[in-house]
């Protein structure tokens, strides 16, 4: 049984790996992004630091990234199961959290109160609660300490054989867990 989902927003519903790689201006590389590599500092050959600098410097740069064009469908399919809520990263600048806040207020509910914001989702795992998320080691946490989860499948994680059919496959991971 499913009670409820967890829905993580970067990279599964919000793109920010372009507007990152925009940022680095190296927006082909989502093109040729190999399979299963995670950290996109290291595949822009730059520290972290150096990664994160420039995207804390852009005014409201949370708020104005894209949704994915899959991002209404992926929301329907997941309510059809149990309600859901977002379950977001922060990144180091403080306005990071407060600029989620207003994306998900512009891009899912104009009133949407349903979300966490922190790193730790493992926090969160139960039996019944199912994290769908596009980082492994949040996957692996996740499970480890009781819940259920989906690795959304995109080019960097261990489902990027899946990304021709994103949401057929969370669909079928949440009808194998339905039971």
């Amino acid at each position: 049984m499913i009670r409820h989902v967890l829905l993580d927003l970067d990279g599964v519903v919000v793109d920010f790996v372009s507007q990152a790689l925009v940022v680095h201006k190296q927006p082909d590389l989502i093109d040729r992004w190999p399979p299963g590599v995670w950290d996109m500092h290291t595949l822009l050959g730059i520290t972290k630091r150096d990664f994160w600098s420039p995207i804390d410097q852009i005014p409201g740069f949370w708020e104005q990234l894209q949704p994915y064009p899959w991002k209404d469908d992926l929301i329907a399919t997941i309510e059809e199961v149990a309600p859901f809520t977002v379950a977001t990263s922060p990144s180091r600048n403080p306005a990071c959290p407060t600029q989620k806040v207003a994306w998900m207020r512009r891009h899912i509910r104009e009133s949407f109160h349903d979300f966490l914001i922190g790193r730790q989702k493992w926090l969160m795992a139960r039996p019944d609660t199912v994290l769908i998320d596009d980082c492994d080691a949040n996957i692996e946490a996740f499970r480890k300490h009781g819940g259920k989860a989906i690795t959304f499948p995109q080019p960097w994680n261990a489902n990027h054989a899946h990304t021709a059919d994103r949401i057929g496959y969370v669909r079928e991971a949440l009808t194998e867990l339905r039971g």
